[in-house]
Order: structure tokens, then sequence, then C-alpha cells
């Protein structure tokens, strides 16, 4: 699918890493990769030297912080959505989240391949929607008659970006399933028709922005 090769960095404690390196494990297909930044420093220097789709942010990590204040200095930086990533279900870990401008988070009991595909997809195409409307706002489009039913350019890529990554977290999802069901199991075939519909649904996303 086309997000595949969707870089996320991840910044925060051994105890994180262990479980997404896990999930990498457990869903092989995924269209995202994890790397790991060893300090605030290291995830500046490459968040500015390559485009980056995410950032995984352990608030309990002790370069979180820095990081945080290090985005708001950094033009660029603060674009790039933050899933905050918390030790335990703690209001105050709650709110430090909500202060981050965490598009979404996950406590770290309730880390697994589908929360983690879910959380980034979410905080994602939060940020590719919110982009869009920003360019959307600062342009003006004439009225055409032949193009009026039309969507703009920059928001049919938002959608179809928000939809491809939906249809990757199904067919990853059906893997795992599949994975875990015997052969011979009656919903083994419902789910290589889950993933069958799932390509072709992609397949017609990718139709819809051909010229």
């Amino acid at each position: 699918m086309s997000t595949a090769g969707s870089q996320i960095l991840f910044l925060g404690e051994l105890p994180f890493w262990l479980k997404i390196t896990q999930s990498i494990l457990e869903a092989p297909s995924s269209s995202f990769q994890f790397s790991r930044a060893h300090s605030a420093t290291d995830a500046v220097r490459r968040l500015n030297s390559q485009p980056w789709h995410a950032l995984l942010l352990d608030l309990s990590h002790p370069s979180a912080q820095e990081l945080l204040a290090a985005r708001k200095l950094h033009d660029g930086l603060d674009s790039i959505p933050v899933v905050a990533l918390l030790p335990i279900s703690d209001p105050q870990f709650q709110e430090a989240a909500v202060q981050a401008g965490a598009a979404s988070s996950l406590v770290l009991a309730d880390l697994n391949v589908a929360s983690l595909q879910h959380a980034l997809v979410t905080a994602i195409n939060t940020e590719t929607l919110r982009n869009s409307s920003r360019k959307a706002s600062s342009m003006s489009f004439p009225f055409e008659h032949n193009s009026s039913d039309r969507l703009p350019a920059n928001k049919l890529d938002a959608i179809s970006h928000a939809v491809n990554n939906l249809l990757c977290v199904i067919n990853a999802n059906a893997d795992i399933l599949t994975d875990q069901l015997d052969a011979s199991h009656n919903a083994t075939r419902s789910l290589t028709q889950i993933k069958k519909a799932a390509k072709n649904a992609s397949d017609l996303i990718r139709l819809l922005k051909t010229p």
C-alpha cells in the first residue's frame, strides 16, 4: 500500500521500546518503520535530517521535556504529530499528554500491535487533515462549473492517505488473526476475503488519484 515505509521516531525508555519491537515481530507487513533516538539531541538531529510521519514520545523519559521544548524552537518540528506514551494511566500523565499537544496517547500496559497502529493512524490522519485544511483555507479557488463538484487535490490526497492508513491497519490485523487460526478454521477464508477487499479498496483509491 502507499503508506508502506511510514517513518516513526521513538524517544523513550526500554520497556516501551521492547513492546514496540515486539509489535514489529508480530506484524512484519506493517506499513510503519520504527527508529529509536537515544537522546533529545539525537532526536532533533534526526527530525531535521529526514522526513518523519510521527513521533512516539515516552513522557516518563528524562529527555521528553527537552524535545518538547525543542519542537517549539525549531521550525517544522511542531508539525510532526506526537503519540504520547504513558507509563501508567494517571491524570497527571494524561494532562501532560494534552499539554504536549499529543494527537493520541497509549498506556504501557495497553500497548500492543493493534493499539499502536491505531494510535499512529489517528495521529497521522489528524495532522494530515489539519494541514489540508490549512492549505485549503489559505488558497482561493476560482469558481468553475465543470469542477465545482470536485475535491481540491490536496484534500483528495489527505483523504486518500487517511483511507490507505486504515486499510493497512485492517490488513495487518487480518494477518495477525490468520496466524493465530488453524488453516482449517472457517474464519480463515473470511480473513482472506477481508485482505482481498482491503487490497481492492487500496487499488480503487489509487485510481481516484490517476489523471
